[in-house]
């Protein structure tokens, strides 16, 4: 994919994307930018709106907490699907009933999406609907929520992990293929180290996000993942955190460069638009393997206030 060709965009009270959907999909959430897109977008009463809720997150709620403020805008069509954040497919059915084809213009806010449903639903639409595009919504948070300040104590999940593969993100691997690892690294150090030594690779690359959103975001992501990248057999990449296009062409410049047996591994562990760019990548790519960790338990809330929000126009056919 050209750099010169994809299109990204700040949101504002003037974009009318929204208001030109047939479908927006988006997921309930305790995070202040959860429903950032639709205060800035404004009237969606045009389209029908499929809400995820995820029922891990409803347990134990109270009934003022920021989860439920999606009821305060109107809606012409309303569909609440309630799912299992560690089971993509049991949405399967309650998606499927709805009427896409080729030509539904669908909206996808990921701001609170969980990484697996994200690949999970793209691919969806894509396979089962024959979708070509789509408008990809975004909010950046303004800070995560660091218990005590401290950066290494950050965590989006809690339990026990097992690493998988997305369903349907598989790849091909060959006999005597050599085994090649590119982390997208998160804040969660301790993810990273147990995808690496789950997977084996021959040798491995991180991607750090830079330009970050703000400037310490990129340093705290090398401190928490410093036992991994103070490897001297480990190489270091940067690409820019809100740019899921700029993550697809890096993915493509290092497979580019590899021999034909290279079987390539992608863990999306950084942000939702380095995943997003990623996940691009592999549908155009499915001979690349994605491998994510799958946790016991995630965090309901693990960031504080909203920043920019962003529209990307995601070509899904190459």
């Amino acid at each position: 994919m050209s750099a010169s060709i994809y299109n990204m965009e700040l949101i504002d009270s003037s974009n009318k994307t929204l208001g030109e959907l047939d479908y927006l999909i988006l997921a309930s959430g305790s995070d202040s930018r959860a429903y950032e897109v639709l205060s800035k977008c404004g009237s969606i009463s045009k389209n029908q709106v499929i809400f995820f809720h995820f029922n891990e997150r409803l347990k134990g709620l109270e009934e003022n907490d920021p989860l439920f403020n999606f009821k305060k805008y109107s809606y012409k069509n309303l569909q609440e699907i309630f799912c299992e954040i560690k089971n993509p497919s049991s949405c399967l059915e309650d998606v499927e009933k709805n009427k896409f084809s080729n030509s539904t213009k669908i909206g996808i806010d990921i701001s609170c999406l969980t990484k697996p449903y994200i690949y999970f639903i793209i691919k969806l639409l894509r396979e089962r609907f024959g979708i070509e595009k789509l408008s990809v919504f975004y909010t950046e948070p303004k800070s995560y929520l660091f218990p005590k300040g401290l950066f290494n104590a950050f965590h989006t999940s809690s339990g026990p992990l097992s690493i998988f593969e997305i369903p349907g993100y598989s790849g091909q691997e060959k006999r005597g293929a050599k085994r090649k690892l590119i982390i997208l690294l998160g804040f969660d150090g301790d993810l990273s180290k147990e995808i690496n030594e789950d997977v084996s690779p021959h040798d491995t690359v991180v991607v750090n996000g830079f330009p970050s959103y703000t400037p310490k975001f990129k340093d705290i992501s090398l401190i928490t993942n410093e036992k991994l990248v103070s490897d001297h057999n480990i190489s270091i990449a940067y690409a820019r955190a809100n740019n899921p296009f700029e993550i697809y062409n890096l993915l493509q410049m290092i497979k580019d460069k590899e021999a034909a047996n290279t079987f390539i591994n992608v863990a999306p562990l950084g942000t939702k638009p380095m995943a997003l760019g990623a996940c691009l990548f592999a549908l155009h790519n499915p001979d690349v393997r994605i491998v994510y960790p799958l946790p016991e338990n995630y965090e309901n809330k693990y960031s504080d206030k909203s920043w920019n929000s962003w529209i990307y126009d995601l070509p899904l056919i190459n």
